[in-house]
């Protein structure tokens, strides 16, 4: 039942990882590093509703498989990440003792789907999503919910707002934290077949309509945390509506205003590590925006990229506000490149499946979890959740276009997520946070 399930699930999830391909390939062949076994052997987690059951069985012994040699093209940014984020590691200052909450990115439940989302089976693979997540010990799940889809006038958007208010039910049954992140749908790229015409929203009718989506997410989909913007480069790109750091903060302000004050929810916005750190000092001052949320992906020459996340937090705490990452992953890109990304950013996320780059991926988490412990940050998601389940072997994959290599992640890390099995990355997060992140 789960192979047949992994399989019919397939195509729901292909367009949530860049896997809108043609192109026919062999199914996936990835490390299997260890496996949790069915067992009748359940653990209840308390719930605000009804309790849900969930696996919960270690596994006995674990497998542990050295990761493979990096491939000559890849040796001289494999070096370069490791050590950036060496370096990072060894000046971070210490802890301030606060908890840190581990989260993940709820990827099958990713708006950009479109359509996907409404088939029946799409729930039932995020139920089993999220218990993958808690039994690595993950209490807090990130879920994009793009503009326009919850708009009146969009194609099911009726239908998308009831897929939302269960999967909120369905995540505060486990008693995970549930983050909300906004933002335009990422139409006529690869990321998403969900189609939207921007020409019907220019700068005004863009802000009032989200506005209202935003209020209609805060009252019926209930999350925890409301992201309500962020990453300004990537809204233009997008949709074409461009915005100065104080135009962006005006922006936010009127945002907060709308959506009002909700008990247990908390506001947030803010930018990318690599946007203009105006955009970010412009938020500051808002009253009634309670978060200030960083991005970070690319770690920049000698981490500055980094250390900006870190001198954010810092100054949202300062100001009374908290601080949260709701993005997070690396890009797999030398110093040098980081100015010349943008142009190239899906070849860049293609090299992210591969098992060699476990060891960097580990060192990232711990990296951009020492910097959260470090400035006070409370939240803190890893985005390709997907990796703690599987990675792709690189002799095997590496000559496919981008769009195969990320459909063939995705394929591997539904069937590994289906038969309990986790990654080498995902071995490590597990017993980390067990641990007590140490």
């Amino acid at each position: 039942m789960k192979r047949l399930l992994s399989l019919i699930l397939l195509p729901v999830f292909i367009s949530l990882a860049c896997a809108r391909s043609n192109g026919s390939v062999a199914g996936p062949t990835y490390i299997v590093v260890t496996s949790i076994p069915d067992s009748s052997s359940t653990q209840m987690i308390p719930s605000q509703d009804q309790p849900t059951t969930v696996t919960n069985n270690p596994p006995s012994s674990a497998t542990f498989v050295a990761p493979p040699a990096v491939p000559a093209e890849y040796q001289a940014i494999y070096n370069d990440l490791s050590s950036t984020l060496a370096s990072f590691n060894g000046t971070v200052p210490p802890s301030k003792g606060e908890p840190v909450m581990i989260a993940g990115d709820l990827l099958y439940a990713n708006s950009n789907a479109g359509e996907a989302l409404l088939r029946p089976e799409t729930l039932i693979a995020v139920e089993q999503e999220l218990d993958g997540l808690h039994t690595l010990g993950i209490n807090g799940v990130v879920v994009a919910i793009k503009f326009p889809m919850l708009e009146p006038d969009f194609p099911h958007s009726a239908d998308y707002l009831q897929f939302y208010e269960q999967v909120s039910a369905e995540i505060h049954k486990r008693n995970m934290k549930f983050l909300v992140e906004a933002g335009p749908a990422f139409s006529e790229t690869i990321f998403s077949p969900v189609q939207v015409d921007w020409s019907k929203y220019p700068k005004d009718t863009f802000i009032a309509d989200q506005q209202n989506e935003l209020v209609t997410i805060a009252n019926e989909v209930q999350p925890d945390y409301l992201q309500i913007a962020n990453e300004p480069s990537t809204i233009a790109m997008l949709s074409g509506v461009k915005f100065t750091p104080s135009d962006y903060a005006a922006c936010i302000q009127s945002n907060v205003q709308k959506i009002g004050h909700h008990i247990g929810m908390k506001i947030g916005a803010g930018a990318g590590t690599w946007d203009d750190p105006a955009y970010m000092d412009d938020l500051m001052n808002i009253q009634g925006l309670d978060c200030i949320d960083i991005h970070v992906y690319p770690l920049g020459q000698n981490a500055n990229l980094l250390q900006r996340g870190y001198t954010t937090a810092m100054k949202a705490r300062a100001r009374g506000k908290c601080a949260v990452i709701s993005e997070a992953w690396s890009y797999k890109i030398s110093s040098s490149e980081t100015a010349a990304m943008g142009s190239n950013f899906q070849q860049v996320i293609a090299r992210d499946p591969f098992t060699f780059w476990e060891p960097v991926d580990e060192t990232f988490i711990r990296a951009v979890t020492k910097l959260s412990q470090a400035s006070g940050i409370e939240f803190v998601s890893f985005f390709w959740t997907r990796y703690f389940f599987a990675y792709l072997d690189y002799d095997q994959y590496h000559n496919l276009t981008p769009g195969q290599i990320n459909q063939q992640a995705t394929r591997a890390s539904i069937e590994s997520t289906q038969s309990n099995t986790l990654s080498s990355l995902g071995i490590f997060l597990r017993d980390w946070i067990a641990g007590g992140l140490k």
